[in-house]
C-alpha cells in the first residue's frame, strides 16, 4: 500500500444539498483509493451549467494495483 496525493474538481449539481455533500464527495474519492485525508480547496460556480466546481485535495490510501490506473488517469486530466 502507498499514499498518493491528488488534486481533482468535482462537479456539484445545484440539485444536490450541502447536507450530502460530504457523502457524494467521499463516494466520488472511492473511485481513486480509500481516502485518508481531504479538503475542499475552492469552489467556483457555473451557473449556465448549473453545476459548482469544488476543488479538492486528497491524500489517498491504494495498493498496487490501482496505483497504476490512478497514475494514468490523472495524466490524462
Amino acid at each position: 500500500m502507498n499514499l498518493e496525493f491528488i488534486e481533482l474538481d468535482l462537479d456539484w449539481p445545484f440539485e444536490l444539498s450541502v447536507f450530502d455533500l460530504r457523502n457524494y464527495i467521499l463516494s466520488k474519492l472511492m473511485e481513486y483509493g480509500e481516502p485518508l485525508r481531504w479538503a475542499i480547496t475552492s469552489v467556483s460556480n457555473h451557473p449556465e451549467k448549473k453545476i459548482q466546481i469544488i476543488s479538492v485535495e486528497v491524500i489517498l490510501i491504494i495498493n498496487q494495483n490501482k496505483e497504476t490506473y490512478i497514475n494514468s488517469e490523472l495524466n490524462s486530466l
